[in-house]
C-alpha cells in the first residue's frame, strides 16, 4: 500500500525545489524539514506543535539542549536534524570571516567576532592574536563557560600570546542570554589581564563582548584605560 501522505511531501518537495524558500511559510518549512528524520508519518502536525512551543521558527532553532525530543511525535532524531541545521546556519554565517586578514580598529573586531559567537548557546572565550602591522596571526577558542571560570586561565592567555608571538590581542567572548554590556567580572578580569599582558610587552587592544547581532566594544567604550 503507498504511503497516504506521499503525495503530500511530493507536491512540497517540489514547490521548494522549483519556487526556493519564499514559497513556504515556516510551518512548511519545519514540515518539509522534519520529513528527513520522520519517514513515514505526517508531519505537518508536529510542525505546528514545534510553533505553538517556540513560537517562531527562530526559536525552535534555538530551542535548548536536550529539550525537543522531548515533545510527543518527535524525538531525538528531529532533535538532531534540527540542532544540524542550526550549526550549518552558525558556519556558513561565519565563513566571511575568514576573508578579513587585517584590524584596524574595532569596528573590524566587531565585524569579526560577531558572526562568529552570535550563534553560540554557551559563553566561549576567543583570542586573535595579530602582529606588528595588524595582521591575524591567529584566532582560536581558549575557554568556555563564565568570565568568573576564565579568570583561571590567564596565564594560558598570556603563554598563548607569547607562543604565537603576538604584538597586540584582541579577546572577544559571548552573552548568550542578555545584552551585549560587561558585567563587573568582565571589566575585572580584563584589568587583570592587561596588567598581565603588559609585563610581556604585548598590547590589549581590545575586548569585544558579542550577544545576538550586536557588540559593544571596552576600547570604544573608553574602558581599556
Amino acid at each position: 500500500m503507498a504511503y497516504i501522505h506521499e503525495g503530500h511531501r511530493y507536491r512540497l518537495k517540489s514547490r521548494f525545489s522549483e519556487r526556493g524558500g519564499e514559497s513556504l511559510n515556516d510551518i512548511d518549512f519545519l514540515e518539509l524539514l522534519l520529513f528527513y528524520a520522520i519517514p513515514r508519518r505526517n508531519t505537518n502536525e508536529l510542525a505546528h506543535r514545534l510553533l505553538d512551543r517556540y513560537g517562531s521558527l527562530a526559536d525552535v532553532l534555538d530551542a535548548p539542549e536536550g529539550d525537543i525530543e522531548k515533545i510527543e511525535g518527535l524525538g531525538e532524531n528531529s532533535a538532531l536534524l534540527i540542532k544540524l541545521v542550526r550549526e550549518a546556519i552558525r558556519r556558513y554565517v561565519a565563513t566571511p570571516v575568514k576573508e578579513i586578514r587585517q584590524i584596524t580598529s574595532s569596528a573590524d573586531a566587531g565585524r569579526y567576532f560577531v558572526p562568529v559567537l552570535r550563534y553560540e548557546k554557551q559563553e566561549k572565550v576567543y583570542l586573535m592574536c595579530l602582529n606588528n602591522r595588524g595582521s591575524i596571526v591567529s584566532c582560536e577558542e581558549i575557554a568556555s563557560g563564565t568570565m568568573c571560570a576564565v579568570n583561571l586561565n590567564i596565564r594560558k592567555i598570556v603563554d598563548t600570546a607569547v607562543r604565537r608571538r603576538a604584538t597586540g590581542v584582541v579577546l572577544a567572548h559571548n552573552h548568550p542570554e542578555g545584552f551585549a554590556l560587561p558585567s563587573a567580572e568582565d571589566r575585572m578580569f580584563t584589568a587583570e589581564l592587561k596588567k598581565a599582558l603588559r609585563l610581556m610587552e604585548i598590547n590589549f587592544l581590545d575586548h569585544i563582548i558579542v550577544a545576538e547581532g550586536d557588540y559593544v566594544s571596552f576600547a570604544q567604550s573608553g574602558m581599556m584605560l
